[in-house]
């Protein structure tokens, strides 16, 4: 139920040779040497997914700039991307075919507040509208030839744009740019792309097409409907959590509910975010260990159902957390404290205290056979138990 994501990433520099930014490059594993691309749309979707719900892009970039390359199909999608616009830099591919279809898109992401570059580009008068939208102008040196991208830095004077030598290799490519006042240079000669990785949890690919299906339903949508399908994917719940809990989100309050995770991201966000994970294509084959997951989670709200207890949704993402590392591969106290929670409710899940925590205990001990005190309790959670398998099955038959 888990997989190591990769990505890679290269300093871009100022004049003070300070970092600026990086260009964030796709891997197919943390030893790759390049990115090795079969489809650029799945490429791009699967670096989105690890900036945003695995490794974090303030643990990338920093306060920097984050350059991402967009393949034209991406560019020319409607449903645009959770990404922060002033964090984000959209390259556009060489091949990305600049005609009226590409300058009509790059005008809709520019008037959404996303910066353009324009990446290994040769300036014709022809495509001047397209460097009037663009903050930066990236030129390969070594594709060019110190001549050619001469050439190219004073067609391109007269506008508005940053210009960001790359493929800076050697002490005399980064001088000789440097003569022609340059504002950014990238290349070996600084450093290599640095090679990132983390294991990360899987995603049904099923159950991130019903919850596109219901997020479709613009008018009879409803929160609980929304909540009924994130709450049956443990991974889709890590990564909406761990996006919730990133810095560039802000967040200020704990989440103890799937329900409250919902309504805090947006469905706007919750339809890119899914849209994302749908082309990044993170699938895998895990039922058993879903299907445990989904009976220990609503064995648990059945149990403070039939308690009558308080907050009867604590305890479904309760059960569903407590098996995280089994899914994720990770120490559980390591990814809890990487999510929004509730300090009682993370101590109700590792140190079983409180009466979340006890219901767990109760529920982990009918699962292994253990004994249970109470012969109320043991009749409660026979029956609960019965209830959320049958509801488990349902699941899985719908699916």
């Amino acid at each position: 139920m888990y997989h190591n994501v990769a990505l890679a990433r290269q300093p871009i520099v100022d004049n003070s040779l300070s970092t600026f930014g990086y260009e964030l490059l796709y891997r197919r594993d943390v030893r790759a040497n390049n990115a090795d691309v079969y489809d650029q749309v799945g490429a791009t979707a699967q670096v989105i997914t690890a900036c945003l719900l695995d490794l974090g892009l303030h643990n990338i970039v920093g306060t920097g700039k984050a350059f991402v390359n967009f393949p034209r199909g991406y560019l020319v999608n409607p449903s645009g991307v959770p990404l922060p616009k002033d964090h984000t830099v959209i390259e556009v591919l060489e091949d990305a075919g600049f005609d009226a279809v590409l300058l009509a898109s790059l005008r809709r992401w520019h008037n959404a507040g996303f910066k353009i570059a324009l990446d290994d580009f040769v300036f014709e008068p022809k495509l001047a509208p397209f460097v009037e939208i663009a903050e930066y102008i990236k030129l390969d040196m070594l594709a060019l030839g110190k001549e050619a991208f001469h050439q190219q830095v004073e067609a391109l004077r007269p506008y508005n744009v940053k210009i960001i030598a790359e493929k800076i290799e050697t002490w005399e490519d980064y001088h000789f740019a440097k003569l022609l006042e340059v504002d950014y240079y990238q290349g070996y000669f600084f450093e290599k792309p640095q090679a990132l990785s983390k294991k990360a949890s899987n995603v049904n690919q099923m159950t991130l097409l019903q919850l596109m299906a219901s997020l479709m339903k613009a008018n009879d949508m409803s929160i609980a409907e929304l909540e009924n399908i994130v709450g049956q994917d443990i991974g889709l719940v890590h990564k909406l959590l761990k996006y919730l809990n990133s810095p560039l989100m802000g967040l200020v309050a704990s989440v103890d509910s799937l329900r409250l995770a919902i309504m805090l991201i947006g469905t706007e966000q919750l339809k890119s975010i899914t849209n994302l994970l749908l082309m990044s294509e993170m699938t895998a084959d895990r039922e058993v260990l879903q299907a445990q997951v989904l009976l220990r989670a609503k064995h648990a709200e059945l149990f403070a159902q039939s308690q009558q207890y308080a907050n009867q949704e604590r305890y479904f993402l309760a059960g569903m957390l407590s098996m995280i590392d089994v899914c994720v591969g990770v120490n559980l106290e390591d990814i809890l404290s990487e999510l929004p929670l509730p300090l009682e409710f993370t101590g109700a899940i590792l140190e079983r205290s409180g009466r979340v925590g006890y219901t767990l205990d109760l529920i982990e001990a009918y699962e292994k056979n253990r004994p249970i005190k109470s012969e109320e309790d043991m009749k409660t959670l026979a029956q609960t138990y019965a209830e959320a398998v049958k509801w488990v099955e349902g699941f899985r038959a719908a699916v």
